[in-house]
């Protein structure tokens, strides 16, 4: 199925107001855990690397407009992405500033998406790193099925904001929001004494 394709692509994107931070291009290196070589994923950041541990049961690639996303053979209409956020940090997550939020959240749901309901919403759903974030969860019919699709605004420090949006039919959304969140819950600065560039890449 190629629903979220629709989904995640339809959205606003917003690779055009990113400057400076982390560079969500796809990368591998070769790291070491316990002595066990691992080919792990990772985007880089200035002169860091940050790393994120993937499954064989993922698939990743870019985005148009500079995101990355993650798909699951397992669920085939299930989809994550990461992506920058046309907001910032200094777009406040909470009171009035919230209104913003939700307004760009739909923003990101399909063309031809009928009966939008936010279903929940919450602040700081990722607390690790010291993050600031605000997850929207939507509700939506698309033709004859019935879709789920949370999108988190996640404020990585002062100066950016990214955006992660995961999506699939409703009755396989819990197994993707697992998965969605235990590969951003992977997060990770690469020390240098841990890697070893790929061969050939």
């Amino acid at each position: 199925m190629k629903i979220l394709s629709v989904c995640i692509l339809s959205g606003l994107l917003a690779s055009d107001l990113f400057a400076a931070g982390v560079d969500l291009t796809p990368r591998y290196i070769d790291t070491f855990i316990d002595g066990v070589k691992c080919r792990r994923l990772y985007f880089a950041e200035g002169s860091k690397k940050i790393g994120f541990s993937t499954d064989h049961e993922t698939e990743v690639a870019s985005e148009g407009g500079g995101g990355v996303g993650f798909h699951f053979p397992k669920y085939p209409d299930a989809r994550f992405v990461i992506d920058y956020s046309r907001l910032t940090p200094k777009d406040a997550m909470s009171d009035e500033g919230l209104e913003t939020y939700r307004k760009v959240a739909q923003e990101f749901l399909p063309r031809g998406a009928a009966e939008v309901k936010i279903v929940s919403e919450a602040g700081d759903t990722l607390p690790i790193n010291r993050w600031q974030s605000y997850r929207i969860v939507l509700s939506f019919q698309l033709g004859p099925n019935a879709m789920s699709q949370s999108v988190t605004f996640l404020n990585l420090n002062e100066e950016q904001q990214l955006v992660l949006i995961t999506a699939s039919l409703a009755r396989n959304f819990a197994e993707a929001a697992e998965r969605s969140f235990q590969i951003i819950r992977s997060w990770q600065e690469l020390l240098p004494g841990d890697e070893r560039p790929v061969r050939g890449s």
